[in-house]
């Protein structure tokens, strides 16, 4: 469970002094960062500690809001303050301050989940994201990696780059994450000449049978494309994959946003 490589409680690195109740409540969140999700038993096992102890660990750091406890799976997921932390490291908050308001307000006027993307190398991050207001509704994912090809807004991000630059980012033949995700080199290079040409990317099933998808670039004057807005929701919500209108939306409050960022207003 420990986060550095063969650590353990007998470490000659380790601090002589040191808050065990600290160290176990930092331990579970490092290794949440690899599972996602944790048990009361699980930890119990991790650290070797009783189940009781290991409930008010857990129950801690949900009352401080670094974990969630999901009632109907049973487990402890991240929580909004734990998310707080690792975005206020991620070099965006600049971009979120500017782009939420924008996001918030759209995604209740066109009821999708709009989700604010950036590319870390083959993959997009979600740095903020605003739910639609339905009761059916696709999450907003922040702090969630995906592969960009199977994602709107990664093909956007993707698009922006050379072709050269794309094959030395992909290394070994894009993942197929859903039946209907692009699978080659080839594939991908045709969808990014197409997504490059209409000003958009979409996302019909690719990441996730059953969620549709469209995403249009934030493009500034001083730095180019820095980011993605993706508008998202289940099929079951929609009878029609025509996204024209939705497209317009985003790409009204992409302007607005680069605009901002560019003026400092």
């Amino acid at each position: 469970m420990y986060y550095r490589s063969g650590m353990n409680r007998s470490d000659p690195q380790k601090p002589a002094y040191i808050v065990e109740s600290a160290e176990n409540a930092l331990q579970i969140l490092l290794h949440l960062k690899n599972v996602g999700s944790l048990r009361v038993s699980e930890v119990s096992e991790e650290l070797g500690v009783a189940r009781s102890t290991a409930h008010r660990l857990l129950s801690t750091l949900t009352y401080m809001g670094f974990l969630r406890h999901d009632a109907v799976k049973r487990v402890y997921v991240p929580g909004n303050a734990l998310i707080e932390v690792a975005l206020s490291s991620t070099g965006h908050r600049e971009l979120r301050r500017v782009a939420m308001p924008h996001l918030e307000s759209l995604a209740k006027s066109i009821e999708w989940t709009l989700h604010l993307t950036v590319l870390e190398g083959t993959d997009i991050r979600f740095v903020d994201g605003a739910e639609s207001p339905r009761p059916v509704r696709v999450t907003a994912r922040i702090g969630s990696k995906f592969p960009a090809h199977s994602t709107s807004s990664g093909k956007v991000l993707l698009a922006e780059m050379s072709p050269k630059n794309v094959e030395a980012l992909y290394t070994a033949q894009p993942q197929q994450v859903t039946e209907h995700t692009i699978s080659s080199m080839e594939q991908l290079k045709v969808e990014l000449e197409l997504v490059a040409k209409q000003g958009y990317g979409t996302n019909f099933g690719e990441n996730e049978i059953g969620l549709h998808a469209a995403a249009v670039p934030i493009r500034t004057q001083r730095e180019g494309v820095i980011a993605a807005i993706a508008a998202a929701r289940p099929v079951s919500a929609v009878h029609t994959t025509d996204v024209s209108a939705t497209i317009l939306e985003l790409k009204r409050i992409a302007e607005v946003i680069a605009h901002q960022l560019d003026t400092g207003h």
